[in-house]
């Protein structure tokens, strides 16, 4: 990755002043001799700090830190249309998906020059490319401390597609098809008993899965869906997992004999909370169960160690498995899914999950032998080789600005929204405010003073048109969670249901969230805050400003809408790919100075109209109504 880095040597952001523009730049150091390579672009060194050996290249450990990620970052406070005039895209929806960075993406496109299907050493073009998978692999490994045993298949595009190959090889997953046909075939051998004594014979011996209170549905969905029970661990008072409830679960005499598979979000993607990995896995391992964690949520901003060393209080804390998606880190979109497990988890004497090209060692007329290294056999198929490397890229990216710092960061930004938006009570933060046990992720609800509260998908469109801020509203695919932190008993839940199955998207229960990331300043972080603490004091009167459509949930502003963007081939030839133009943080104070202004103009200019009594929907959506109309 030296050679991406390179790549910025005549950049310089447009608003930066010149002392500025030259304190993010890079130190070069002198020649080392032994590369092959005649330019940077052309070293196969794969690596954020690897030393390059080319001649001319910068020093083994270039500068990076968070004004430099910033200026980085493609699309960084480029502006776009809103219906109150043109706004500064603040991008705060990290916790869904990151965000490219252009030294990244340059470095991708010189290894594009050389670009050819792995399965071959035979040529430069296949032979360099086997050879950079294979680094960006050890890479992603290392920084997980997955350890000699460690083994990874890059997968899909995120989490859930990790989740679902992990499955796979445990032998858990079937497709509902397959079952089907099962009982098709079964029903035709043994009558209409057949199925039912397949079905209660699954009951007696499937695996059993622990999963906690607050999983994605990835991670909660693919499990019900699967050859396994699925039992939730319980909130404990303090809003994090309940371990007393994990360990009686784990002793109950029904599960005895049984294979017992504990997969545990590392962190909450709703409140950010987060879970005792250490303690859960030495808990797990104690009572014979296999650990997972789905990091897809945390995996950007926590360590996360396979294999740490056992402490005092002993057990077996290492983990046997974690689902991560570099999508969500900063570099990372575009990237495949992680899968990392240690081997002994795996079965070689089996066929892999997937046969195909790449997995065998011989194939004839009627039969095949299968490859013995796990990874290979695994990755059946052309392999994602630009999707791994940009994965292992980005986690570079996090390891060389340093878990410590991210941390600490993460810290002061949870306590300045925590403190300004604590003294307004219309302001409601899901989960336990405690900074120090939750990642920089929060989900909220803003109250309207005329009763209920301000419809969540209202709140992120205002923060967009009236701020250019970038959230996301919904239930962050976490129902049963959602479920939980709303209050929603099973009755409620099932009259909601009811509603969604019949065409109305809109009444759904949920939030809006923000990602605070360590790549803001403190210019957007005080500004993002400021924004929803303007909204829950004035919130209410831009209702009026907006149609709400029931069946799709979206709120439209009465103006209309801007065309949204074009897809095609002519589009594409159009582009020209210019570098990010980051704005100086001076200039955007003043920027954020005046849109706040020009709102609270608005807002008085809207109260003098008086505020008319919120709308009700007809019938069952008027009586589940949790918002203004």
């Amino acid at each position: 990755m030296e050679a991406a880095l390179a790549s910025l040597s005549a950049f310089r952001p447009r608003f930066f002043p010149p002392k500025q523009a030259v304190a993010i730049g890079l130190r070069r150091q002198s020649t080392v001799r032994g590369c092959p390579a005649r330019t940077p672009n052309s070293c196969p060194c794969f690596s954020l700090g690897a030393r390059c050996r080319g001649p001319d290249m910068y020093d083994s450990h270039p500068t990076l830190d968070f004004t430099r990620l910033r200026s980085e970052i493609i699309g960084v406070d480029s502006p776009f249309n809103t219906p109150f005039g043109q706004r500064l895209m603040l991008y705060g929806d990290y916790t869904a998906s990151g965000r490219s960075l252009a030294f990244i993406e340059n470095y991708l496109m010189s290894v594009l020059r050389n670009y050819a299907n792995t399965h071959t050493e035979d040529d430069v073009s296949g032979r360099s490319m086997t050879q950079l998978l294979h680094s960006a692999e050890e890479k992603i490994k290392e920084a997980v401390n997955a350890g000699p045993k460690g083994r990874i298949i890059a997968i899909g595009a995120g989490s859930t597609a990790a989740i679902d190959k992990f499955q796979q090889i445990i032998g858990v997953q079937i497709p509902p098809a397959t079952l089907m046909l099962l009982e098709q075939m079964i029903h035709q051998d043994f009558g209409p008993d057949g199925p039912h004594m397949l079905q209660n014979c699954l009951l007696t011996h499937r695996p059993v899965v622990f999963v906690g209170p607050y999983e994605h549905h990835s991670n909660e969905v693919t499990w019900r869906q699967g050859l396994c029970e699925t039992i939730e661990v319980r909130l404990a008072a303090d809003g994090g997992l309940d371990l007393e409830h994990l360990e009686q679960l784990l002793q109950e005499p029904r599960f005895e004999g049984r294979m017992k598979i504990g997969s545990f979000s590392a962190a909450s993607n709703v409140t950010g909370m987060r879970s005792p990995v250490r303690e859960l896995a030495s808990l797990l391992h104690r009572y014979g169960a296999l650990v997972c964690f789905d990091y897809a949520a945390s995996a950007p901003y926590v360590e996360i160690d396979m294999n740490p060393e056992p402490g005092a209080e002993g057990g077996d804390p290492s983990v046997d498995a974690v689902f991560i998606s570099p999508h969500k880190f900063l570099g990372g979109p575009g990237s495949s899914g992680v899968l990392v497990f240690h081997e002994r988890i795996y079965h070689k004497e089996i066929a892999p999950s997937i046969g195909g090209g790449g997995t065998v060692d011989y194939v004839g007329p009627s039969g095949q032998d299968f490859i013995e290294d796990i990874e290979q056999r695994e990755k059946a198929g052309t392999p994602g080789v630009l999707q791994t490397m940009k994965a292992a890229l980005a986690f570079e990216v996090k390891q060389r600005i340093g878990i410590e710092r991210i941390e600490a960061r993460e810290l002061e930004m949870l306590e300045q929204a925590f403190g300004k938006w604590r003294q307004n009570e219309n302001i409601e933060i899901l989960g336990n405010l405690d900074p120090h046990r939750r990642i920089s992720i929060v989900s909220f609800n803003i109250k309207d003073p005329r009763g209920g509260y301000l419809h969540p998908r209202l709140v992120t469109v205002l923060l967009n048109d009236l701020f250019g801020i970038q959230s996301r509203a919904g239930c962050s695919c976490a129902g049963p969670y959602g479920h939980a932190l709303l209050e929603i008993d099973e009755q409620e839940a099932q009259r909601y249901r009811n509603c969604v199955l019949d065409g109305f998207q809109g009444i759904k229960p949920g939030w809006c969230r923000i990602g605070f990331h360590y790549a803001m300043d403190d210019t957007d972080v005080g500004f993002i805050v400021d924004a929803i603490e303007f909204l829950a004091r004035e919130g209410q009167h831009f209702v009026e400003l907006y149609d709400f459509d029931p069946e799709s949930g979206v709120w439209t502003h009465k103006k209309g809408e801007e065309p949204g963007p074009l897809f095609s081939l002519d589009e594409a030839l159009k582009v020209q790919h210019p570098d990010p133009q980051p704005i100086s943080s001076e200039m955007r104070r003043d920027l954020h100075a005046r849109w706040l202004s020009e709102a609270e103009d608005l807002a008085k200019k809207l109260k003098a109209k008086g505020l008319r009594p919120s709308r009700k929907l007809e019938g069952e959506l008027g009586e589940l109504q949790f918002f203004s109309l």
